[in-house]
């Protein structure tokens, strides 16, 4: 048995392809929107639910990583209300953290929409969780008082709004009907 199948089979991650690179280097080269948008969503809605922010305690400066399973980057997330800042890395490069979520995508966005039950998410091992269980509490209590949309997230108003909302519920739809390691 050849040391990669070893590793395969023992549930390892794959050593990273020159694919596995470039979409690493794409994504990286678009972090800068990406960022944008998302700290821009994140700090909208502080403004305007500020009382969101609250149900996070001291927790408002955690570092919250969102590892999205079979992506190259991860989301770190730092809700500081006002000052929240989304930044985008290299799944590879280690980051100190206070707590990591694991997931399918379409598990990890829903989440934030609350299309999925996180304790039902937890339980079942869609999402997994490294570092301060409490951290991961007080952002799922904040989720869950929130009641955000994929909208709200990127600050769209009605009618672009709906359209987005539908949009990402078909994709996530359409992901989570692929079989695992599925491509497109």
């Amino acid at each position: 048995m050849s040391t990669r199948y070893r590793r395969h089979a023992a549930g390892a991650r794959r050593s990273p392809s020159s694919a596995d690179h470039r979409a690493v280097q794409l994504l990286m080269a678009l972090r800068g929107p990406v960022e944008h948008l998302l700290t821009a969503g994140l700090r909208r809605v502080a403004l305007r639910r500020p009382e969101v922010f609250d149900r996070l305690g001291h927790f408002q400066d955690a570092l919250f990583v969102l590892a999205p399973d079979d992506w190259p980057v991860v989301f770190e997330l730092s809700p500081c209300a006002a000052q929240g800042v989304v930044r985008v890395g290299p799944a590879s490069a280690p980051v100190a953290a206070t707590a990591r979520i694991r997931g399918s995508l379409p598990a990890l966005l829903g989440l934030f929409d609350g299309s999925i039950d996180a304790d039902a998410a937890f339980f079942s091992r869609s999402i997994r969780v490294e570092g301060d269980i409490e951290a991961v509490m007080a952002l799922h209590n904040a989720l869950e008082a929130a009641e955000l949309t994929f909208a709200d997230l990127l600050g769209l108003a009605a009618p672009a709004s709906d359209l987005a909302n539908a949009g990402l519920a078909m994709l996530l739809r359409r992901l989570a009907a692929r079989p695992a390691g599925a491509t497109a």
